[in-house]
Parts: structure tokens; sequence; C-alpha cells
């Protein structure tokens, strides 16, 4: 049973950062060059701040739970998938610390630079795309285990 509910919210959790990720990218990304220049150090400190629940905890509870399961995992989901799971969240983190943290960090304090949103833009589809295959994975898995 315990299996079955760390694989649940493991679930969840990938299914909710794949949306939450695709949101940003798509409509909250595509808005910081209206957000003005004269107050975007503020906006990206209130940004960063105000992410912390919505974006960085469900983040860091899908990597707990997937290192969980490389312990504890219901039979229907192999050890292979596991840690091509923890490959895809690995990857997802270092290219977090590598661009948009670091990008949106400094923008915090510089403000408004055309160039750093172009490249946050660009180089946050690698994050997003990382955190839908393992959803897209994730949902997979779990109607193959439904199958009757």
């Amino acid at each position: 049973m315990l299996e079955l509910i760390l694989f649940g919210t493991f679930l969840f959790l990938a299914v909710f950062n794949a949306g939450n990720m695709t949101t940003l990218q798509i409509q909250h990304y595509g808005i910081y060059p209206f957000v003005g220049k004269e107050t975007f150090s503020e906006y990206m400190q209130a940004n960063n701040k105000s992410a912390r629940i919505p974006s960085i905890l469900p983040a860091m509870l899908l990597l707990i739970s997937n290192i969980i399961m490389l312990f504890i995992r219901p039979q229907f989901i192999a050890g292979s998938e596991v840690i091509l799971f923890l490959a895809l969240n690995v990857a997802a983190l270092i290219s977090t610390f590598k661009w948009p943290r670091k990008l949106q960090g400094q923008m915090a304090i510089t403000g408004y630079d055309e160039n750093k949103i172009k490249l946050l833009l660009t180089t946050n589809w690698i994050r997003t795309t990382l955190f839908l295959l393992q959803g897209i994975i994730a949902v997979s898995i779990t109607m193959q285990a439904l199958k009757p």
C-alpha cells in the first residue's frame, strides 16, 4: 500500500510540475517585456520570493519522492524507469541552476535585461521538456498498470 501512495504522490507531482512549468514557460515568462523596465527589479524580487511554494516546493518534493522510489516502488514500475525519472529530475535541477535561477536572480538585482530574458525563454524549454517527458511517462506507466 505504501508503494501505491508513494507512486500516486509521484504521479501527481510529475503531472503538476509538467503543467506548472509549461504555464510558466508559455504565459509567465513571455510577459516579462511588458512588466516595465523601471520596476522590473522589484517585480523579479517578488516573483522569485513567491515561487517558493507553487514552483520550488513541488519540484523538490518530486525529486524526493523519486529518490524514495529507488527503494520503495510498486511492482508495475521497473527500476530502470525510476532511474530514468531520476535522470530527468537531476537534469531539470542542473538546468534550473545553470540558467533560470541564475538569470532570475541576476535580474532581481540588475533589473530588465532583454538578452537575459531571451536566454531565459530559450533555456527554460530544457526544463519544461524534461518535466513534460516525466509527466507523460508517469501517466503512461499508470495507464499500462490499470489495463485489465
